[in-house]
């Protein structure tokens, strides 16, 4: 897979100082806020963690770090989060007890990944989902393409309690929140994520949800991008403003990586101003297309954007969004 493709969702990461800060870093559960706001900040202010909510839905949180951490100290502190190591309201740990990153190593694109008994600690009926977190939490780096997981320092092929098949190349097209049907087959078919809405415990976030179709045999983005505009979810727990308000491209143009999108008014609150999940769901989802680094949404050839957004493009190195404030 393309480096783009992997920089596409790396949405939110930066450092954190040293690895002796994880021993302070975790401090009692505070009310936290969560926005799905799109923003585009010093990326490096934030790492993204993927937790599970009641529903064992994958949500991506961005929480706020410093800027000091290795990369193969901020895996370490994704695995601590995911362990419980710091309570977020309306999440539960992924781990029944602490899961140990013993080390990690990148090189050429992939990480390594090396753990002792230690990665067992969780319910089996749960293993898709802990491959699917540690998979789209580590691609999140910009020079992390692939994961490869060892225990006991032994390559997995399956993970260990289930033993759900690790592909021989496991990145992001592994999906994330997919729900499939019997109809789908893996032959003929693509991997695509689409964002949506879903409240958990008051707060608002987007999350991303992976469907497989058909392989297009003529313009491949244009059918993913009509994809993106068609998908509803089949999980009443997810919300869809993008099919709701039947937003329709009426034309849409790439170069260089950057992708302009042309909609209709639907876009558009009676007031005229961009309807901010609509919008959110729309640039997150066209950001996860392969080969796009830059997203701009226009109606009738007008740029629009939400009215706190000052770039008419948007990077996809810059996203950041599910905020979390401690």
């Amino acid at each position: 897979m393309k480096k783009t493709f992997k920089k596409q969702m790396a949405v939110v990461f930066g450092a954190i100082a040293m690895i002796g800060y994880l021993s302070v870093r975790f401090f009692p559960a505070q009310e936290q806020s969560a926005s799905p706001v799109i923003s585009t900040k010093d990326e490096t202010k934030h790492m993204q963690i993927y937790m599970m909510d009641s529903d064992k839905t994958l949500v991506p949180l961005s929480i706020p770090v410093s800027e000091e951490m290795s990369e193969e100290d901020k895996l370490a502190l994704m695995f601590s989060y995911m362990s419980g190591k710091q309570e977020i309201k309306g999440f539960a740990p992924l781990f029944t007890k602490e899961c140990t990153l013993q080390s990690s190593s990148i090189k050429n694109g992939i990480v390594s990944l090396y753990f002792d008994d230690s990665l067992k600690n969780y319910d089996k009926e749960n293993e898709l989902r802990i491959l699917e977190a540690i998979t789209w939490g580590a691609t999140q780096f910009h020079d992390i393409e692939q994961v490869k997981l060892y225990l006991n320092d032994k390559q997995l092929t399956s993970m260990p309690n289930a033993q759900t098949p690790i592909p021989e190349i496991l990145n992001r097209s592994i999906g994330i929140n997919h729900f499939e049907t019997s109809t789908t087959t893996l032959h003929d078919s693509a991997s695509l994520t689409v964002f949506y809405t879903k409240k958990v415990q008051g707060n608002e976030y987007m999350v991303p949800k992976s469907k497989r179709v058909a392989q297009s045999q003529g313009d491949a983005l244009k059918a993913s991008v009509e994809n993106i505009l068609s998908d509803i979810s089949v999980s009443s727990a997810l919300d869809q403003p993008l099919y709701a308000d039947d937003i329709k491209v009426s034309s849409f143009d790439v170069y260089d990586g950057s992708l302009i999108v042309n909609l209709n008014k639907n876009i558009l609150a009676s007031n005229r101003t961009v309807k901010q999940n609509v919008y959110n769901a729309l640039v997150l989802s066209l950001a996860a297309l392969p080969g796009i680094e830059k997203v701009e949404v226009r109606v009738d050839g007008v740029t629009i954007s939400p009215k706190d957004q000052k770039e008419d493009m948007v990077s996809v190195y810059a996203l950041t969004y599910n905020e979390v404030q401690f």
